[in-house]
């Protein structure tokens, strides 16, 4: 099983240095995240794009929805296209790999370019998943920094007391970011995509918190 993702800059083309630096900087964190697979691959490309292989089924879906929370820049969103297929690694250069599996994946980007709803595709994706994944697009696009930097510390694994330490607030200001970055509602969708595609995602999830207290740290 080979799990893809094509992630692309939505409005590239007026984007300034920050901008792709900080996708170079994305590029690096999602290396750390499959290191430890079986298979994986990462490259930034083209200028404004993410492709990602890893061997672990349905790993690409979560591994961007950790990049879009990561991704500070509202008004150049990213657009994710993932996919996951039954079939074996490339065996040679993956960047010359031609799969259909990939035409496929970045067929499906191409169908949400140009949306304002929706920064999640994938081949045949079922109405069940794409609303929610709308929902969450929509979650995510609309955080303020500090709802974002609360909403990562959370999921990181930080309890409140800790939140409001690291960023200098009072707990009742971190709890009420919380509730208007509606990441209550961020994880029961991100709960509800594990159980569909039965995933638990540990794994990943915890070299993501690592990213995340980097992050704080530096």
């Amino acid at each position: 099983m080979i799990s893809s993702l094509i992630m692309d800059i939505s409005g590239s083309s007026g984007a300034d240095k920050e901008v792709f630096d900080d996708l170079k900087t994305l590029e690096s964190d999602i290396r750390t995240w499959v290191l430890g697979d079986e298979f994986s691959h990462v490259d930034y490309r083209m200028g404004d794009e993410l492709f990602v292989l890893s061997s672990i089924p349905h790993n690409t879906l979560f591994i961007s929805i950790y990049a879009k929370l990561l991704w500070p820049h509202n008004d150049f969103p990213l657009k994710c296209s993932f996919h996951t297929a039954d079939v074996e690694p490339p065996a040679g250069d993956p960047e010359q790999w031609s799969h259909q599996s990939i035409k496929d994946t970045r067929e499906a980007l191409g169908k949400i370019k140009k949306s304002a709803i929706q920064d999640f595709a994938s081949p045949g994706l079922p109405d069940r998943i794409a609303i929610p994944l709308m929902y969450l697009t929509d979650i995510i696009n609309n955080m303020t920094p500090l709802q974002r930097e609360v909403a990562l510390l959370k999921l990181s694994g930080r309890r409140q007391t800790d939140i409001a330490r690291i960023l200098d607030k009072n707990e009742s200001t971190v709890s009420a970011h919380y509730s208007k970055s509606r990441g209550r509602q961020f994880g029961i969708i991100t709960a509800f995509l594990s159980d569909y595609y039965g995933t638990s995602g540990g794994a990943l999830h915890g070299r993501f918190g690592e990213t995340v207290e980097g992050r704080f740290r530096s």
